[in-house]
């Protein structure tokens, strides 16, 4: 069943809420990563690991921030065009239950599951497994166990 206009604006509210809270705590990472940076060059040597791996830890979720924004702004623009609900790489409907767990889904539990696997499969000229560096898979269990399946 087609998503109505009204669940289109709820999603539009809670994803534009979703960036507002996700862009706060990107600019407070950045932050943190500049006075990390200051306070390397000012520690004793027997803290300068400990504060090279809060530095990179900074990094890393200031990165993984930065894909949820776009993630975001890219189902933002799927309500503007009238695509919001509708997988990207099947055009079947996403399951409601879906967007309320996951409000930036593009694709159906489904095609999520196909997408991984194909991602994971090892490159032919490298012979290395690529990796999705997003929390997909432990997204759709979690939708999984919030519908009782």
């Amino acid at each position: 069943m087609a998503l109505t206009q009204e669940q289109i604006t709820q999603f539009k509210a809670q994803l534009e809420s979703m960036k507002h809270d996700v862009y706060n705590r990107y600019q407070k990472r950045e932050q943190n990563v500049d006075t990390e940076e200051i306070r390397s060059n000012e520690n004793h040597m027997g803290d300068s690991a400990t504060v090279e791996f809060e530095h990179e830890k900074e990094l890393t979720l200031k990165e993984s921030d930065e894909e949820l924004l776009e993630e975001i702004d890219q189902a933002l623009e799927r309500i503007e065009k009238g695509t919001f609900g509708i997988c990207m790489d099947t055009g079947e409907e996403i399951s409601k239950e879906r967007l309320e767990a996951v409000p930036y889904a593009k694709r159906t539990i489904e095609a999520q599951r196909a997408y991984d696997k194909r991602k994971t499969i090892p490159d032919e000229h490298t012979d290395e497994r690529r990796q999705d560096t997003s929390n997909t898979i432990e997204q759709i269990e979690e939708e999984q166990n919030a519908s009782g399946r």
